[in-house]
């Protein structure tokens, strides 16, 4: 069976599961080998968030209007990624924080200089809007670079 999201294809080989089932069967994926990582040696690495472990097309949310030439993660990866480690230090379970990064990891594909605007300029590269916090719009970083998108 194929899942189409957008332009994208995703393919369940059994047939049986939804697009929400291969994203939180990722993200389970994701925060089990993100926490071993962080209790063997206190951190992990922001390539969890990525393929192989999650396909881009279960997390490709939009598009810009001015362009699709760069994948951007809505919220920086490096940002889940510390926000997992502070849950898993608050004791939180690997379905809570699987949880937490699929509501949080996105992907818009924007224009070069959408993105070079983005990192360079407003120097939101690796962060999140002065003031955002877990919970607010995870579009937030994008809206403040003025950058408008469609969703799929």
């Amino acid at each position: 069976m194929y899942i189409y999201l957008g332009q994208l294809m995703v393919r369940s080989v059994s047939g049986k599961l939804s697009t929400d089932e291969l994203v939180m069967r990722s993200c389970l994926r994701i925060a089990s080998s993100m926490r071993s990582m962080w209790e063997e040696t206190g951190s992990s690495d922001t390539r969890l968030l990525m393929e192989p472990l999650i396909s881009d097309a279960l997390v490709i949310a939009g598009q810009s209007r001015k362009g699709a030439d760069r994948r951007e993660h809505v919220v920086p990866r490096v940002f889940i990624c510390h926000e997992c480690h502070r849950l898993f230090q608050a004791g939180r379970t690997i379905p809570q924080v699987a949880e937490f990064i699929a509501q949080h990891l996105r992907i818009v594909r924007i224009s070069i200089e959408e993105q070079r605007h983005l990192d360079q300029n407003l120097r939101l590269k690796q962060t999140m809007p002065i003031g955002w916090s877990v919970g607010d719009d995870i579009y937030a970083r994008l809206r403040v670079a003025g950058i408008e998108f469609d969703l799929v």
